[in-house]
């Protein structure tokens, strides 16, 4: 098998994989892919693969106008995949079209229809790359849980949610990011976004540990809460990959961290490591915490939707299947009512998710509240950038959807702070 036709091929599986059977990019599906390839097909294998996930939508839209019959779900996912690289990614017609006619005949599919198909939208490719989808293209279950959205974030939200996601770093300390000898540019006094992201592991700082890797938007709730230096014990419940928890270690604060998965608490040890950073660190389910251990600071990054981070998890989109609300929704409640018992007199719940939908985001601290009048939702001040960062914060929640801040990509994120009075 031809180079270029082996790791398409491989490509089209993982596709199909996620598609079909609702699996997730970061489990043992693409790397069992990634630890047989060399460096530069890795980057090839996630660039097409995380794309063509991004821009299926465009990509349903441009079939749709050159074939009016009903495909099946491996002809449809091998001429996404394609139509990316061709349409979107600018790579060579010829490579890519012999390599899916390729890829059709080991699958008993139609070469016939996959040539012609992608031949003639090679032709067309520079007025296919402006197609533009609507609301109603997305899925009807996004549909229905976005109701309460306005019309100009649905619009913001259509314009960025397929773009590839920005790296925003947050370093140890100020000194650190003053030391620091590439461009960037600042969102705070500790973080800013990399302006070039060509191989930054490679960059000694970051072997170093002097910074880790955040999105803005979940970075911003600690950085802009203002009891952290005065609280003595912090939980971090789901922890891994750990940014938050390093935001507290960096300060010298003593945080426990938690996470329910045995892979990724390896990963969090991984880069406590790289950070020369320790802390002492749980492999249990919350949920089930003996009740006798207490906190001043409970951090909880919800299991939900992940919406949010669409950019990064384009599959969310992708699956033939929307997420499980009853099952994250009810685990979110029971969260919240096990930190409610497991947190001291005048300590925080800082619950957090990368989601926007008002079900698992301000609806849930509501419905929390109201079962709990000892509890009171603080102020979210701003230490720094009113102006930039004043419109993420409305009535004392911080939430955001994907967009777009200083010209860079965020994430879509939530948080607030719950005082136990």
């Amino acid at each position: 098998m031809l180079k270029g036709v082996k790791i398409r091929f491989e490509i089209h599986n993982i596709l199909f994989s996620v598609y079909k059977f609702n699996r997730t990019l970061n489990n043992s599906l693409i790397k069992k892919q990634i630890n047989k390839q060399k460096k530069e097909d890795i980057a090839f294998l996630y660039n097409v693969t995380l794309n063509s996930m991004r821009l299926h939508l465009h990509c349903l839209k441009i079939i749709d106008k050159f074939i009016k019959k009903k495909l099946r779900d491996q002809e449809k996912i091998l001429l996404i995949s394609a139509i990316t690289q061709i349409v979107f990614l600018n790579f060579k017609e010829y490579a890519v079209i012999n390599c899916s006619v390729e890829i059709a005949k080991k699958l008993n599919l139609y070469p016939g229809l996959i040539n012609a198909t992608l031949k003639k939208i090679a032709k067309d490719k520079n007025d296919l790359k402006k197609i533009k989808i609507n609301f109603s293209d997305l899925p009807l279950w996004f549909q229905r849980k976005t109701r309460f959205m306005s019309e100009y974030e649905k619009k913001q939200f259509l314009e960025n949610f397929h773009k590839e996601p920005n790296i925003h770093i947050v370093f140890k300390d100020e000194e650190k990011l003053k030391k620091f000898n590439a461009k960037i540019l600042k969102t705070s006094m500790i973080s800013g976004f990399l302006l070039d992201e060509k191989n930054f592991q490679e960059k000694i700082s970051f072997i170093n540990g002097d910074w880790w890797v955040q999105d803005f938007s979940s970075f911003l709730p600690l950085y802009n809460f203002d009891e952290i230096n005065k609280k003595k014990v912090f939980l971090d419940a789901c922890a891994a990959p750990g940014g938050k928890s390093f935001q507290i270690l960096s300060k010298k604060l003593n945080v426990i961290l938690n996470d329910k998965s045995k892979n990724r608490i390896q990963t969090l040890k991984t880069n406590l490591e790289r950070l020369k950073l320790s802390a002492e660190i749980y492999n249990e389910d919350f949920i089930k915490f003996d009740n006798k251990k207490k906190f001043d600071v409970i951090i909880i990054d919800a299991p939900c939707s992940a919406v949010g981070t669409i950019r990064r998890n384009p599959e969310i989109f992708f699956k033939n299947k929307g997420p499980n609300f009853d099952k994250l929704l009810s685990l979110q409640e029971n969260m919240l009512e096990k930190a409610s018992f497991l947190l001291n007199t005048n300590g925080f719940i800082i619950y957090m998710t990368c989601s926007f939908l008002q079900i698992e985001t301000i609806d849930q601290v509501k419905k929390f509240l109201k079962l709990n009048n000892n509890f009171v939702l603080s102020n979210f001040r701003l230490r720094e950038n009113q102006k930039n960062y004043s419109k993420f914060i409305k009535n004392n929640f911080m939430i955001t959807i994907p967009n777009i801040i200083f010209d860079y990509n965020i994430d879509g994120y939530f948080a607030a702070f719950l005082k136990k009075i």
